[in-house]
């Protein structure tokens, strides 16, 4: 089987597209709803979610990460409070705009906070991403002054000393997914990757499953060849990214990679579906065809192994015996003889080529 060559991750940060801003719009009301639930998968019950407006009327602004903006100058939209469910509805939030979700003060948690875009036409429910909370950990002073003399050390590129410290943080309290996120941070930038990997599986286990973390640790771990980890930590970031196209794609290929074919398949359905028919990228048509075939779904397999092939894919003997036996399975004779007869005039020698003449000449 052809080798998949691992396109190399990326991590950019996104910007919500201008729509022009309209001071004199009028404005649509909608309800957006979602759910709180704890890194453990329960109900966060009576929490008070809020709002935010980040910006009305479709102007440009930037999607903010996970916990990483000040809101107390943010005016809120609407407020509302978690069922037995965890779920919560808030109505009468303005459409168009740009806005933050935000838990704080949940007993017993870290404040979280999420972004939202509220776009005319959406309908009168806009369903936001499911809010997950972390525990909330009481640290000692002097842990504390230890990873703050740390942070500074980093900033100045001090690596060595900051991870003195944060070590001793750690020897200190060992249950601090940032403590060994900055470790891992710091065995990255001296291109210690099977160490970095080790610290962010640790953060990971003790809970932390912020996308940025586990697409990184993903990343790592596929250039690793450890499919089962890569394939861990991107499961954990598509619950909260479902239809980012490099998670599924990277999904799919680390189960691929598994030869877990039955695994494989949804990751790069959803894929194809989002991306629609634009999609042409020969890697993604060769490793969904070949999931196909391997799967006895021949029809679909011969119809994306086909595709990659005319847009650019490489022909082997291997590739093309594939190819030629997905149409035969459905006793298409025609396409499976062009194919064969392709076969044999580019490849003068090869394992089965007799059989292979034998296949040609009796279509």
């Amino acid at each position: 089987m052809r080798k998949i060559p691992f396109i190399t991750l990326i991590l950019l940060a996104t910007t919500v597209s201008a729509l022009g801003q309209n001071l004199y719009q009028k404005f649509d009301y909608v309800t957006v709803t979602g759910k709180v639930m704890s890194r453990g998968g329960d109900p966060v019950v009576n929490c008070m979610v809020e709002i935010r407006t980040v910006s009305q009327g479709g102007s440009e602004v930037d999607v903010i990460g996970t916990g990483s903006r000040n809101v107390s100058k943010l005016n809120k939209a609407g407020w509302g409070r978690t069922d037995e469910k965890g779920i919560y509805l808030i109505k009468g939030i303005p459409s168009p705009g740009r806005y933050l979700v935000v838990v704080k003060g949940a007993k017993g948690f870290k404040k979280t906070q999420i972004p939202v875009s509220v776009d005319s036409g959406q309908g009168k429910a806009v369903t936001v991403n499911t809010l997950v909370l972390d525990k909330y950990q009481d640290i000692d002073s002097k842990t504390r002054k230890l990873l703050g003399k740390s942070s500074k050390l980093l900033k100045k590129g001090d690596l060595d000393g900051a991870e003195k410290l944060l070590l001793e943080a750690n020897a200190r309290n060992g249950n601090l997914s940032e403590v060994h996120i900055s470790l891992g941070n710091i065995h990255l930038k001296k291109k210690n990757y099977k160490d970095a990997l080790t610290e962010f599986t640790k953060a990971f286990d003790l809970g932390d499953k912020s996308p940025a973390l586990c697409m990184t640790s993903a990343k790592i771990a596929f250039s690793m060849k450890r499919f089962k980890e890569s394939a861990e930590f991107i499961d954990a970031f598509l619950e909260s990214n479902p239809k980012d196209l490099m998670g599924l794609y990277v999904g799919g290929i680390s189960y691929f990679n598994m030869k877990k074919f039955k695994e494989a398949e949804p990751y790069f359905k959803r894929y194809a579906d989002i991306k629609g028919s634009e999609n042409h990228d020969v890697n993604f048509l060769y490793v969904y065809g070949m999931t196909e075939d391997a799967l006895g779904h021949y029809e679909s397999a011969a119809d994306l192994l086909n595709k990659a092939y005319q847009n650019g894919w490489r022909a082997s003997p291997v590739f093309l015996e594939t190819l030629a036996n997905a149409y035969l399975k459905q006793k298409k004779k025609a396409e499976a003889k062009v194919i064969l007869k392709e076969l044999l005039e580019k490849f003068p020698e090869f394992d089965g080529r007799k059989i292979a003449e034998d296949t040609y000449n009796s279509l």
